[in-house]
Order: C-alpha cells, then sequence, then structure tokens
C-alpha cells in the first residue's frame, strides 16, 4: 500500500469533501469505497507487466502531460505511463514558476523529459512540445487523468489502426435541439465506442494531425501557442480527414477534484463557452467536411 503522501492526502481529503452532501454513514462507506477502489487501481497500474518494448522506436508513442496545478498528479501519472514499452517519451511540462516539476517525480527513467516552464504558458504549448520532439503517434493527456498501461496500449492501437482521425476517451457530440444562444449545445459522451464532435481531456494524434492542427490555427489567427488557454482541443479535434473517436477502455479513474472551481479551467475561465463556440463554428466554415465524414 503506498504512504500517505502529498498525492493520496490530497485524494483522501477531496474525496471526502466532495461527499460533505451525504448523510454520516453514506459519506463514511462511499468514502471507504471511493478509497479502496483507488489504491487497486493504483496496485493494478504499478504492478502491470511492461508490454510492447519490442516495438521499433520509429513506431512508439510520445506522451505530453501539462502540469498545471497539480504538481503530485503529474508524478503518479508518469509511474503508470512508464510502465507502457511502446512509450518511446513522455514530457513532462511545468506552468507553474514556484517549484520545478522534478520534486514530485520520483521515477527515473532515460524515457522522462521534465521541463519547467520560465514563464506561465496556455495549454497551446503541447502541440509546440510536439513539434520540438518529432514523433509518429502522439498522446496528450490532462493531469487529472489517470491511465492504467492496458488502457493506454488501447488508445495506441486504436490510433494506429485508424490514423486518418483522432482518438480520445472524452468528448462531446453537437446536439441539433439546442440553442447555441442559450446553451453550450453539446452533449458529454464518454463509456462508449462512438464518433464525437470534439475530444476532451485525452488526444491521440499523429504527425499528420499535428501538421493539419498548425494549419487551422494559422487560418484562425491563431500564432501563439503559448497564450492559448481554451479551444486546442476543438482545432485538435478538426485534424483528421473524419470525426474524432472516442473508445469504451473501462472505467477511468479521474482526480478527486477533476470539476473544482479554481482548478478545473472550465469552471474557471470567464467566457468560456462562449469562447469555445466562436472557434468551434469558425472551423465548421474552414473545414465543413469533417462533421459528414465518418
Amino acid at each position: 500500500m503506498p504512504s500517505l503522501d502529498t498525492f493520496w492526502r490530497y485524494q483522501f481529503r477531496t474525496t471526502w469533501n466532495n461527499l460533505k452532501d451525504l448523510s454520516p454513514v453514506s459519506r463514511l462507506r462511499t468514502f471507504i469505497r471511493l478509497s479502496n477502489e483507488m489504491l487497486w487501481r493504483h496496485q493494478s497500474a504499478t504492478a502491470s507487466p511492461l508490454a510492447g518494448s519490442g516495438i521499433p522506436e520509429s513506431e512508439k508513442l510520445t506522451v505530453i502531460v501539462l502540469n498545471h496545478k497539480r504538481p503530485a498528479n503529474v508524478g503518479q501519472i508518469a509511474q503508470y505511463v512508464l510502465r507502457a514499452g511502446f512509450v518511446g517519451r513522455l514530457i513532462i511540462s511545468n506552468n507553474s514558476q514556484e517549484y520545478p516539476i522534478g520534486k514530485f517525480i520520483k521515477v527515473r527513467d532515460p524515457r522522462l523529459v521534465l521541463l519547467d516552464q520560465p514563464e506561465p504558458s496556455g495549454v497551446g504549448i503541447s502541440f509546440e512540445l510536439a513539434r520540438e520532439y518529432p514523433s509518429r503517434y502522439y498522446l496528450r493527456v490532462d493531469d487529472d487523468i489517470f491511465l492504467h498501461p492496458a488502457q493506454l496500449q488501447w488508445i495506441y492501437w486504436n490510433l494506429r489502426q485508424s490514423a486518418e482521425r483522432p482518438h480520445g476517451i472524452f468528448g462531446a457530440a453537437f446536439s441539433a435541439d439546442k440553442n447555441p444562444g442559450q446553451e453550450w449545445p453539446f452533449v458529454h459522451r464518454r463509456n462508449a465506442d462512438a464518433s464525437v464532435d470534439i475530444l476532451n481531456g485525452l488526444f491521440a494524434f499523429t504527425q499528420e494531425h499535428l501538421e493539419e492542427y498548425f494549419r487551422l490555427c494559422a487560418l484562425l489567427g491563431i500564432t501563439d501557442q503559448k497564450t492559448l488557454m481554451n479551444g486546442e482541443d476543438i482545432v485538435l479535434s478538426f485534424s483528421g480527414n473524419k470525426k474524432p473517436q472516442i473508445h469504451q477502455i473501462g472505467q477511468i479513474w479521474e482526480c478527486a477534484s477533476e470539476a473544482s472551481p479554481g482548478v478545473a479551467l472550465h469552471q474557471s475561465r470567464p467566457r468560456f463557452y462562449e469562447e469555445r463556440w466562436k472557434m468551434f463554428s469558425d472551423l465548421e466554415k474552414i473545414k465543413p467536411h469533417i462533421r459528414q465524414a465518418e
């Protein structure tokens, strides 16, 4: 069983606080169940045998993780990602200038690249990093998603099998019965094998998708990825020749603070959905066939 370090203290404390509206008995029972599930997932992921190490270096996956406010999470993610032999490189970019990210990374591996950014940067920096570290296959994952190596392998396999589109695990599908002027006109999709209009949280993409991403950014007038704070997932979702695909890979372990105000961007950024709808609408005009292509 892992020691109660920063990561586990945070997960247990936040989980307990999230259950404050339950009765005392229900709160305790639910907390014990959720805590045991987290511990079981950790033990399963860290005990997973190394798979895919025989894959040629040119075919391996480059994984990119951005740290914003969850450095302990990033250290945990590194443990699980590096259990995958088909991962050729793990890039961790630290957006905080308050600490070096290496302080939170316990694992040591030659595939690990740690970058402390000298100044705050937006989410678009992940695609700049992808350009700086060329690869045939990429995966960018948010710092609140903890994938088991077997789940990561399934996403990687699907990307290689269907490289004409980006892939993920969560997404949003446009709903024609919603009024964009009054509400966000998309329905969240997860736990399914389905095409979506926008990927969320995790993006698996190819070198070709990366090139198309930058072409679309130029057409949108986005010239500095480091200042892009919202919508990079929408641009990436239009980078294929078909709509993005999400996959059912089993229950996903998410950080207890994944929807917390002040931590989760969609809870703390003003005009978050207004910005996203404008970007989506502009991309539809640039590349309208993607919505119809399956």
